[in-house]
């Protein structure tokens, strides 16, 4: 847990490096906060400290590269950083809306999907440019999305516990909504 209570939600590793990376985190508090480590355990130390966001971050995506990853904040922006080095790539990435909560890489690797605190999804190529036309549909938190395998339709799932499945180009909707009558769908793979 960071020290001031802001974490990651989402976890994804780069499995061909050959230092295997991986970004995660939780927000919630440990059960037992006294409890003793173990002897054998050692906290790792950060390699980079990845600053640049004014709120927490929910979610990181490695692109196909194998160098970058993006990050999606409570900010409303993404941010491109050089995995090795922890550095910035570029600017903020601001599309409007609000928070970002979740984001998912296209298999392609060209494009990142951002699920918003609005309910909207937005579209992002792999150099900061939104693509035209937010997604809707949602009357809370987009905080899931995943891309069927080929890569042609989008699934969003809702804090208002529905999932959409669209298009991916254009946006149509051809699933849904589908209502899981329970709140909050957190993950979809």
């Amino acid at each position: 847990m960071l020290d001031d209570e802001r974490s990651l939600s989402q976890v994804n590793t780069r499995d061909d490096s050959p230092k295997r990376i991986m970004a995660s985190g939780s927000h919630a508090q440990s059960t037992l906060p006294n409890a003793p480590l173990p002897e054998t355990f050692t906290r790792p130390t950060p390699k980079q400290r990845f600053e640049g966001h004014q709120n927490a971050i929910w979610s990181f995506v490695f692109l196909h590269d194998n160098v970058h990853i993006v990050s999606g904040s409570l900010d409303g922006t993404m941010r491109k950083w050089d995995c090795d080095t922890g550095l910035l790539v570029g600017e903020r990435w601001k599309g409007g809306g609000s928070g970002i909560w979740t984001l998912v890489l296209s298999p392609d690797g060209r494009t990142i999907a951002c699920g918003r605190g609005d309910g909207s999804v937005q579209r992002w190529n792999t150099d900061g440019e939104m693509i035209e036309g937010v997604w809707t549909g949602h009357s809370e938190d987009a905080l899931s999305l995943s891309w069927s395998p080929t890569g042609s339709h989008l699934a969003s799932g809702s804090e208002d516990g529905t999932i959409l499945i669209r298009k991916a180009e254009g946006g149509e909707v051809a699933v849904g909504p589908v209502k899981t009558n329970q709140r909050w769908v957190r993950s979809l793979a």
